[in-house]
C-alpha cells in the first residue's frame, strides 16, 4: 500500500450545477485505476490512483467517468508524502455512452427492416392507386362500348383484348398487394423481434458522471501519484461460514477438530466495475448529516384505570443449537449484519472482481482451525429429535457476525444453518444434523390449573412431561438431555421445579431455567425422564392465554 498523506485545509470541492453535454472520448487511464475498495454495510468507499507528470513544479489529475451517483460531499484527494494537495473540485458531466457492438448491429438490422416495410408500404399505396385507375378505365371503357356496340360492324376483338388486359393488370395488382401484406406482417414480427433483442442488449443512452481535478504541488518531483476517493450507495455484503468438523476417532461424540472457512458475499450496483481490486470489508455504518438531538420539553400526565394483573407465558428459545436444514429467508445487508456495536474490518487475502450488476460474488476472508467436542443432545420442547452438536468457542480474533452457515462432517456435506453473532472467545454449538440411531419420544403427564385454598390467597399452574431416549445404534451412546422450566421475572410469580415428579441427577441452572440429564444407553436400551415444575402467582392475576 502506499504512504499517502493528507492536506485537509487544501480540499476545495466544487459541483457544477449545470452540466456540460459531451461525447465520450476514450482517454489512457482517464479515469484512473481503481487501487482499494471498503465495502460497508449500506455502501463502499472507493479509491482510485493516477500518476501524472509535473510542470513547473505543479500538476493536475484529473479523474475523469467517476459515478454521478457518488457523493461529492465524500470526495477526498491524497498525494505522497513528498508531495502537497493545493486543491480538489469537481464536475457533472452529461456523457452519450457509447452502444454495445451488438447494439449497433441490432441497430442497424432494425433500421433496415424499417426501411423495407417503408417501400413495401409505399409500393402498397401505389399498388392502391393504379387499382383506382384500372377501375377509372374500366369506366370508361364500359360507356365507350356501349356506344361501339351501335355500329353495324363492331370491333369484338379488340373489346376482349381490352378487357382480358384489364382483368390481367386488376389480378396482377391484386396479388403484387396480398403478396406485400405477407410481407409487411413478416418485417412487422421481425421488427418487434430486434427491437426487444435491442432493449435486452441496451443501446446508446445518456447518462450523467463525474470529472474530478486534483491540483498538486510537486515539490520539484518529476511525476507524482495522487489518489482520490469517494462513497457511493449500491454496495453490501454479508458473512457466511463452513463448519467442517471431522471427528478424532470414528465414534459419534468425543474430541474433534474444526476447520472454519470465513468468507463473505459481496454485491454492488454502483454503475462501475470492480477488476481485480484489493478490498476490505467493515461493518460500520457511516451517516451523513448526522446531527446530535436537541431536548424538548418532558411532560408526564397520567388518570386512574382499573386493571388486573395478566401474567404472559414466553416460550423462549435459551439454547445455542441451530438445527440443521433449510436456510430462512435472506435479510436486508443493513439488518443482518450486525456488529453489537463494536465495529471492525476484514482485509480480503487477495484481490477480487465484483461486476456492478448485483450478482453476489462469493470471497473467502479467513480459515481458521480450532477444537471441538461432538455430543448428542436431546431436547424435547423444541424437536422430537436426538441432535449430533459440535460445541467449540469463537476461534477467530474478531467476532462472527450473524450469517449462514454450512455444516460438513469429515468433508461430508451436512446441511445449512443460521448462526446467531458470535464474540470472541464465546462459546457456542453447531449441529450436525439428526442422529436417527436414538429416538425422542414425550408426552404430557399433567397440565392443570389449581385455586387457591381457604388459607391462601395464591393460584398454581402445574405442569409434568415425560421423555423417553431409545438407543438403536449398535454401541452405547451418552445422550445430554435439555428440559426447559419458565424463569419469573416478576416477584409475584414464582417458579417452582417439583422434585417429588422429576427424575433425579438432574443439573438445574436456574438463572436460565435449564434442567439437563446425562444417560449413557446401551444398544436396545431405553429410559424416561420425568420434569414437574409449578408456578405460583396471585389469585387475583389472570393468565393469558388459558
Amino acid at each position: 500500500m502506499r504512504a499517502l498523506a493528507i492536506t485537509r485545509a487544501a480540499f476545495t470541492i466544487l459541483s457544477v450545477a449545470t452540466p456540460a453535454t459531451v461525447r465520450a472520448v476514450a482517454v489512457p487511464d482517464a479515469e484512473g485505476e481503481i487501487e482499494s475498495v471498503v465495502v460497508f454495510p449500506d455502501r463502499a468507499r472507493v479509491t482510485r490512483v493516477r500518476t501524472v507528470s509535473c510542470e513547473g513544479g505543479a500538476a493536475r489529475a484529473v479523474f475523469e467517468r467517476l459515478p454521478g451517483a457518488l457523493d461529492a460531499r465524500t470526495l477526498r484527494a491524497e498525494v505522497g508524502e513528498a508531495a502537497d494537495v493545493i486543491g480538489l473540485t469537481s464536475a457533472e458531466v452529461n456523457e452519450t455512452e457509447a452502444a454495445d457492438p451488438r447494439a449497433r448491429a441490432l441497430a442497424a438490422e432494425r433500421d433496415a427492416t424499417e426501411v423495407r416495410m417503408k417501400d413495401n408500404e409505399a409500393r402498397r399505396t401505389q399498388i392502391a392507386a393504379e387499382l383506382e385507375d384500372v377501375g377509372a378505365f374500366a369506366n370508361i371503357f364500359a360507356t365507350g362500348l356501349t356506344e361501339e356496340m351501335r355500329n353495324p360492324k363492331p370491333d369484338t376483338p379488340a373489346w376482349a383484348k381490352t378487357l382480358e388486359a384489364l382483368r390481367a393488370r386488376r389480378g396482377a395488382l391484386a396479388e403484387e398487394r396480398r403478396g406485400l401484406e405477407v410481407a409487411l406482417r413478416g418485417l412487422k414480427a421481425t421488427l418487434d423481434r430486434q427491437q426487444r433483442e435491442l432493449a435486452q442488449v441496451g443501446g446508446a443512452h445518456d447518462r450523467t458522471v463525474r470529472t474530478a481535478t486534483v491540483t498538486i504541488g510537486c515539490r520539484a518531483r518529476p511525476r507524482v501519484t495522487a489518489a482520490v476517493s469517494y462513497v457511493l450507495a449500491g454496495a453490501s455484503w454479508q458473512p457466511e461460514y463452513d463448519f467442517d468438523v471431522a471427528p478424532r476417532a470414528h465414534a459419534k461424540a468425543g474430541p474433534a477438530s474444526v476447520r472454519l472457512t470465513v468468507s463473505a458475499v459481496i454485491r454492488q450496483t454502483t454503475g462501475e466495475d470492480w477488476s481485480n481490486v484489493r478490498m476490505t470489508l467493515s461493518t460500520a455504518r457511516p451517516k451523513l448529516e448526522a446531527q446530535a438531538p436537541m431536548p424538548g420539553p418532558l411532560v408526564v400526565d397520567g388518570f386512574e384505570q382499573e386493571r388486573g394483573k395478566v401474567m404472559v407465558s414466553a416460550r423462549e428459545r435459551r439454547t445455542n443449537l441451530i438445527a440443521a436444514g433449510a436456510v430462512p429467508r435472506a435479510e436486508p445487508a443493513s439488518v443482518s449484519l450486525d456488529d453489537k456495536g463494536n465495529a471492525f474490518t476484514l482485509t480480503l487475502p487477495h484481490s477480487i472482481s465484483v461486476v456492478a450488476d448485483g450478482r453476489p460474488v462469493w470471497a473467502p476472508v479467513d480459515v481458521v482451525e480450532a477444537h471441538a467436542t461432538i455430543k448428542l443432545v436431546a431436547m424435547p420442547g423444541l424437536a422430537d429429535h436426538v441432535f449430533q452438536v459440535a460445541a467449540l468457542t469463537n476461534p477467530a480474533a474478531y467476532p462472527l457476525l450473524a450469517g449462514r452457515a454450512r455444516s460438513y462432517r469429515a468433508g461430508s456435506y451436512v446441511g445449512d444453518t443460521r448462526l446467531a453473532h458470535q464474540g470472541v472467545g464465546a462459546p457456542f454449538e453447531i449441529s450436525l444434523g439428526i442422529d436417527d440411531e436414538l429416538k425422542l419420544e414425550r408426552k404430557t403427564l399433567d397440565d392443570k390449573d389449581v385455586g387457591a385454598g381457604i388459607f391462601s390467597s395464591t393460584k398454581h399452574i402445574v405442569r409434568a412431561y415425560r421423555d423417553k431416549l431409545t438407543n438403536q445404534a449398535a454401541g452405547a451412546e451418552t445422550i445430554e438431555l435439555r428440559e426447559q422450566i419458565p424463569v419469573s421475572k416478576i416477584d409475584d410469580v414464582r417458579v417452582e421445579l417439583l422434585g417429588k415428579p422429576t427424575t433425579g441427577g438432574y443439573q438445574l441452572d436456574a438463572a436460565r431455567g435449564f434442567v439437563s440429564w446425562s444417560v449413557t444407553l446401551v444398544r436396545g436400551e431405553w429410559r424416561t425422564f420425568d420434569l414437574g415444575y409449578a408456578i405460583h402467582l396471585p389469585e387475583s392475576w389472570e393468565v393469558s392465554g388459558r
